[in-house]
Parts: structure tokens; sequence; C-alpha cells
């Protein structure tokens, strides 16, 4: 009789790919779910069955999730403009609906959700918050607001049925294999041509290798209903910008914006990116996060999980290389 495989969604993001290289490496079967035109041939060269549908869609999912061992939720929306709070809400709460239907549907024995530290919220100070934080319950951050939600669903659905329902709640994710690039990918690349100025605020981040990692303990020993912070090191922004601008062979002055002066900036970048049809280099949104430190603790998936992830440096260093080696810096 044929192994189940593990259903991974957003297996062609950042997070989700390197999960699959780390199932595929421990030999497990691989089911993929690829939105319709996606290019998802890398992931069947690596033995992986794609299936083509979207997390927005409930019966694509269930059709997917059907005899899976466990679904491994990653899809998820990032954003940070208040025109896309229809698209957060659909896949970040709504995605999340459906995988806990389809999850069910098909027979899996766990599903593992991936949130996000913003579904935590920051601190006050610069001292590290572990999954007890309180939550500040500001719905207009768009963003956090609903992986919040979603992470409430899935949390609920844990503690009531048969499936065990897990969250992890990964930092900012970095390293190698990024090509988009993911947000944080894209911020290391700014930093490592040389930014001068960040925001003087203490930041979580994690390796994406490590992020996977954690999402597979989490599946073989998170604990129903829980989740789990994946959070390698929380350290200033200067530090990290610092960094990879030596990684990248670009050391110098690097001045710290005070955290009150974002939201007016926020704003007027938001204005100008606009005039010119550009993403905006800093967002309102962002700009009102920033307002808290982003330290985070992961003694938690540390201890129940046997999590280890690598130092900072180390996945600066890779991350820098490998941005270098694809001619993205």
């Amino acid at each position: 009789m044929a192994e189940k495989p593990d259903l991974v969604t957003g297996a062609t993001g950042f997070v989700g790919s390197h999960l699959v290289r780390a199932l595929r490496k421990r030999g497990r079967p691989v089911r993929a779910l690829v939105r319709p035109g996606t290019r998802g041939d890398h992931l069947a060269a690596m033995g992986v069955e794609v299936v083509p549908g979207d997390v927005t869609d409930a019966d694509g999912y269930a059709a997917a999730a059907h005899a899976a061992a466990r679904v491994f939720h990653v899809a998820g929306f990032v954003a940070f403009l208040d025109e896309e709070r229809k698209n957060l809400e659909a896949v970040n709460i709504g995605g999340v609906k459906n995988a806990i239907a389809a999850a069910r549907a098909g027979g899996a024995e766990v599903l593992v959700v991936t949130s996000s530290v913003a579904a935590v919220g920051g601190g006050a100070t610069t001292a590290e918050v572990d999954e007890t934080h309180p939550w500040h319950g500001d719905e207009s951050l768009n963003y956090a607001a609903t992986k919040r939600q979603g992470e409430a669903l899935a949390l609920a659905a844990g503690r009531k049925g048969r499936m065990r329902v897990v969250c992890v709640n990964p930092s900012i994710v970095l390293g190698p294999d990024d090509p988009r690039p993911s947000s944080g990918g894209a911020y290391a690349i700014r930093a490592a041509k040389g930014l001068r100025v960040c925001a003087g605020m203490v930041q979580g981040f994690v390796d994406a290798r490590d992020c996977a990692e954690g999402h597979i303990l989490a599946a073989e020993k998170g604990k129903t209903g829980e989740r789990y912070i994946l959070n390698a090191a929380s350290v200033p922004m200067r530090e990290f910008v610092g960094l990879c601008r030596e990684e990248a062979g670009r050391p110098g002055l690097i001045v710290t914006l005070p955290r009150l002066v974002l939201p007016p900036l926020g704003m007027l970048l938001e204005w100008w990116a606009d005039k010119r049809g550009e993403p905006p280099v800093l967002t309102r949104e962002q700009a009102r996060m920033a307002q808290r430190h982003a330290a985070f603790s992961s003694l938690k998936a540390k201890v129940a999980l046997g999590w280890k992830p690598r130092p900072l440096k180390d996945t600066v260093a890779d991350a820098v290389s490998w941005f270098e080696d694809h001619g993205m810096l």
C-alpha cells in the first residue's frame, strides 16, 4: 500500500519551497497545491505531485487534501496597504477555514498552519515576548489582524475533534533560494546594497531552512491547539543592516530613525510611490507596526519540539552570498 502524502500549500513560495525540500529529503511523498498559472515544474522535478488549485477554493482544496497524511497550510498573503484588505481576508482567514475543512474531510492526522509573529504582537520594550503575550487587538493593522483571526480559527479547531491542529509563528524569514524575493529577502538586498537608514527598533529573524524544520517538528511533536514561535534571533535593525552590508563588503555608517517619525514618513512615501506608480518603500501600516519592538522568544519551540535554529550571522552570510551569485545585488 502506497504511503499517504503530505499536502503543502504555498509550495512555490519561499517557506513552502524549503518545506517541500526538507520533506523530500526525508523521503516523504509530497503533494503540492499550486495556483493555476504558477509554474510548478521545479516541484515535479523533485518528485512532487503538483495539483492545480487555490486555497480560497474550498472544493479544490478538499480534493487536494483527500487521503493526505498531513496538511501543511503554508500559503498566505502578505500586504501592508489598506486596499489589500479583501485579499488578506480571503487568503489569511478564508484559506485557513478551507484548510481545516479539507484536512478533516481528507482524513489528515495533523494540520500545521503557518501563522506569523505578527499574530502574537510586538512588545513595548526590547524584551522578548512569547506565545502568552496579550494581543493588542489593533484592527487597523490589516495583515496582523487577518493572520490573528486565521490563527484563532485553527487553534479553536485543534481544541475539538480528533485531528491535531498546530500553528507555527515565524518571524521575518531569510536565507538562500529566495528568487522572487520574499519581503525579508528584499529588505536584506536593500541593506546589502548599502542602506544607510533604518528604524530604531528590535526585529526578529529566522532562517528559511530552520523555519521548514520547525514546521516538520510541529507536525511530529506539536500539541493540538497550541502555537510555537519560530524566531532565531532578535536584534536591533541597525545591527541587522550592518551584518548585511558587511557580508556584501559594503560596511559604513548607519543612521537610526526614531520610531515616532515613521508614521508621517510612511504616509509621505505611500503618496510618493502612488504618484510614481511604484510599491512604497514604507507604508503607513508598516510604520504603525514599527511602533512596537518585534522581539520574540522561541523557548517553547526549542524545549517542546527540540527546534535548533542556526545563528543569524550564518543565515545572513548564506542569503547575501546567494543573492550575489544570482545577480540580485
